[in-house]
């Protein structure tokens, strides 16, 4: 998302959750062109096949992955689709994962390993999987890959039939997001954070609350504004904003 145009001084709260919103939704776009390609191909496999696929089948999935990781730059350091347990006929579990320049992430899913990495336990994979919306998860500290501050954005994907297939997600660098919102932050007048629905801050323009601390410190007397279909609300918290 680029902010090349001018946007005025008199920065309202409401104006600045607009724009987050707008971000979000340019990320979604993204997540649901990946989905979209996974349930056209498993469509397509399941008619052809007469049974499940299994995860090689998955290959034509990276040229649309790598497509919107091209077509996101920085705003993504991953994306690509994390499969139901037990969806494909091969594998229990399966990550169709890939990273700028045709990197692919490699995690250990043996549920014997020592490293064992089970994603079917995490908010971003259950919240999709058992309410059929979208989520975000974050701030987390990305260990698999690049041990900076992520946010985990995720959708449901499933089959036309229904059969809930996996989510399609991206993780996007809390510190690309920052430098998207910043100068709108900025621009209100007042110290605001960004927070996520467990209380913790993904960003914002006051020193005392960094990304990933929590608010319970936050003088709350002023009302929070939600972001529109998100678990992220802004809390403004007066006086100036540090430039």
């Amino acid at each position: 998302m680029r902010d090349t145009d001018s946007f005025p001084a008199s920065t309202t709260i409401e104006s600045l959750a607009d724009f987050v919103a707008k971000l979000t939704d340019e990320i979604y776009l993204s997540l649901a062109t990946i989905g979209t390609a996974l349930t056209t191909l498993w469509d397509g496999l399941s008619e052809k096949l007469r049974s499940a696929p299994e995860s090689t089948d998955l290959a034509p999935l990276r040229e649309t992955i790598a497509g919107e990781l091209e077509r996101r730059g920085k705003l993504f350091n991953g994306a690509g689709v994390v499969m139901a347990d037990g969806v494909l006929a091969d594998r229990p579990r399966h990550l169709e994962w890939w990273l700028p320049e045709a990197q692919r992430l490699l995690l250990d899913l043996n549920p014997d390993s020592e490293y064992f990495y089970d994603y079917t336990g995490m908010d971003w994979f259950t919240v999709p999987r058992e309410q059929g919306r979208r989520w975000v998860q974050g701030p987390h500290l990305d260990y698999a890959c690049s041990a900076e501050y992520v946010c985990t954005f995720s959708i449901p994907v499933t089959s036309t039939s229904g059969i809930f297939l996996g989510i399609a997600g991206a993780d996007v660098p809390v510190a690309v997001i920052e430098e998207v919102l910043l100068p709108r932050f900025q621009a209100f007048g007042r110290r605001v954070v960004l927070v996520n629905d467990d209380g913790r801050v993904v960003m914002g323009t006051d020193p005392e609350f960094t990304t990933g601390s929590r608010t319970s410190r936050m003088d709350k007397s002023a009302v929070a504004v939600p972001i529109e279909a998100m678990p992220w609300s802004l809390h403004p918290l007066g006086s100036v904003a540090s430039q």
